[in-house]
């Protein structure tokens, strides 16, 4: 039953009739679930009211010092309930479901937001999120901001649109690339590329060979890779990145991780900017 519960509460908040009313004003003692809810609730001012979000939210300041409550995908009801919160705002495909059943159960509001890893789903979620946080007019400012920057994207329909490959180092494993369905490649899209592993769905592990071998005029990457390698030269220095034609050739791309976890407020922008640096580089080549 609480399985069930915990199903129909997700379905509710990704379709938005889900929004809990608060008799004295807004929420107080929030939890964030999810990179991009947690950016969303900063953004429309109501960071005062986080107490605590998941692991994989890193931004803005303060998050990274907040009490977390576990994995977005893991999350442990006694930690949640611990912390008395009288508001969850979290992302699609938070859990799991018998989780959000139980802390619904005990009447936590819980907002899920409808799938971040959609562009063109942003804008509701952030006015969702404001309806939630009593922050219905900040919420409408900022998805006009956001749809602004997505119009001034300007779509690439030449048939000579770059090759792109999105590649990711992750700790001692095989690097991982992105396929269709997924937030990279999305990206890839809205800059004016084409994915070179658009044969599969979802993020994958690729092997030495397919990296080595693989011809896409530009890479792109996480800023947090370049970080964690040294810079462009540990890139290239990389055993299995480095590998890569567009890697040596020094023709990388940079994205945040967090936008890469899920499209936030600042996602947009960042993608616009992204979009004019690659169409910089191609006018000059």
């Amino acid at each position: 039953m609480r399985h069930f519960t915990g199903f129909i509460l997700s379905i509710i908040g990704v379709f938005g009739l889900y929004v809990p009313a608060f008799a004295d004003g807004a929420p107080k003692r929030v939890i964030t679930v999810g990179a991009p809810a947690t950016e969303i609730v900063f953004a429309l001012g109501a960071g005062d009211s986080v107490i605590a979000t998941d692991t994989t939210s890193t931004r803005p300041d303060p998050v990274p010092d907040l009490p977390k409550v576990g994995y977005m995908r893991n999350l442990a009801s006694e930690g949640i309930i611990g912390l008395n919160p009288d508001l969850i705002v979290a992302v699609e495909k938070t859990g799991p479901d018998v989780v959000l059943g139980e802390l619904s159960d005990l009447g936590i509001p819980i907002v899920i937001l409808p799938s971040l890893a959609k562009m063109d789903n942003l804008p509701d979620a952030i006015v969702m999120a404001g309806d939630a946080l009593d922050k219905a007019e900040p919420a409408k400012t900022l998805s006009d901001r956001v749809q602004d920057d997505l119009a001034q994207l300007q779509g690439n329909d030449s048939a000579d649109r770059p090759s792109i490959v999105f590649l990711m180092a992750v700790g001692h494993g095989k690097p991982m690339s992105a396929g269709q369905e997924t937030t990279a490649d999305e990206i890839i899209t809205m800059i004016g590329g084409v994915n070179s592993m658009a044969g599969f769905d979802g993020f994958k592990p690729v092997s030495p060979e397919v990296i080595a071998s693989d011809a896409s005029d530009y890479v792109l990457v996480t800023r947090s890779t370049i970080d964690q390698l040294g810079g462009l030269d540990g890139l290239q220095a990389h055993p299995v990145l480095g590998l890569n034609k567009a890697v040596a050739n020094g023709r990388v791309l940079t994205i945040s991780a967090s936008t890469i976890l899920g499209f936030g407020p600042s996602s947009a922008k960042e993608i616009r900017d992204l979009a004019a640096h690659l169409r910089a580089i191609e006018q000059g080549s």
